[in-house]
């Protein structure tokens, strides 16, 4: 069934690649470049739902919920904050007034798609009419090809991390949504996969003393560890190679930990690893939303690294740990 969904941006390239985006989920789509046209679109057409930028000409979109929480129809209209500030005020702004959050980057149609499909319904297109030509790259067509004839080539890109197998991730990354993976990051010197027969760790964490703590405690128990700084890092070498649990970071740069762990555990190559999110961030409904994700332990920062470390003992396969 075609809902209605309002988007207001002001950046115009965004703003046509959103448009294109939701009109391919065969969904009616209508736009606004500030919040006072927004606002007006919002009262005139009661949406099925409403992409709003935070940063806009005449207003910002939390001032524009705000006001749709004080209208009596507008405010069961669920809504979406789009932004590039991922301060903390704003963030406790958008909790307070029950709206989601998604955070600006090369990845923001990978966090907004789901999102979309589960607050309208499922939003896939019909299949096709007669006629109708699907667009799709030629990548994409390769991939699909790849995906259908087995799951073998997910699982080399697993088992293989060299550089052919870095072209098959590519092409897969582009057809799971994920542009401009290799730009999206540095690899590190030492991010290879550890050689030796010790279980290792994959922390996806951007914060440099916290990794190096990490580091330093993790060798002490017999443990590797590898460090990713960025969401779309942190997911593409856990897809690589998969290690043998993930630490991941509730905030990170291009893509915040609640979006890598969908991923991971929408892929079948990634699906069973373990994972325990370290977060600063204390909130119950971030708890609530990363265990119903998938995670395995929910640890906050600072942590206690006893804690930790017995739930990686229960979650690691301990006879592999060296003394």
């Amino acid at each position: 069934m075609t809902k209605k969904i309002l988007i207001a941006e002001d950046d115009p390239d965004l703003l046509r690649l959103l448009v294109r985006r939701c009109q391919s989920l065969r969904h009616e789509v209508d736009s606004a470049d500030d919040a006072i046209l927004a606002l007006c679109k919002l009262e005139g057409t009661l949406p099925d739902l409403a992409i709003l930028d935070v940063d806009m000409p005449g207003g910002n979109g939390l001032s524009v919920c705000e006001m749709m929480s004080t209208h009596e129809q507008m405010r069961a209209i669920p809504t979406i904050m789009l932004t590039g500030n991922s301060d903390p005020d704003t963030i406790r702004r958008c909790h307070s007034l029950g709206a989601y959050y998604v955070q600006k980057s090369v990845d923001v149609w990978s966090r907004l798609e789901p999102l979309l499909r589960e607050l309208l319904g499922e939003g896939t297109a019909p299949a096709e009419e007669a006629g109708e030509v699907k667009e799709v790259s030629e990548t994409e067509q390769a991939v699909e090809a790849a995906l259908h004839s087995g799951e073998g080539c997910l699982y080399a890109v697993q088992t293989d991390p060299n550089a052919e197998s870095d072209t098959i991730i590519d092409a897969v990354f582009a057809a799971l949504g994920v542009e401009g993976g290799d730009q999206a990051f540095e690899s590190e010197p030492d991010s290879a996969e550890p050689a030796d027969d010790r279980p290792w760790v994959l922390s996806v964490e951007d914060d440099d003393d916290i990794a190096l703590a990490l580091k330093l405690r993790l060798a002490e128990s017999g443990y590797n560890m590898v460090r990713a700084t960025a969401g779309v890092e942190g997911y593409r070498k856990a897809f690589m190679t998969a290690p043998s649990a993930i630490l991941l970071d509730y905030e990170l740069p291009n893509g915040n930990g609640d979006y890598v762990l969908r991923r991971l555990k929408e892929s079948p190559a990634t699906s069973d690893i373990p994972v325990i999110v370290l977060t600063g961030r204390r909130e119950a409904t971030i708890e609530r939303q990363m265990r119903n994700l998938g995670a395995d332990e929910f640890l906050t920062k600072p942590f206690d690294w006893r804690r930790l470390r017995e739930s990686l003992e229960r979650l690691v396969d301990t006879n592999a740990v060296g003394a």
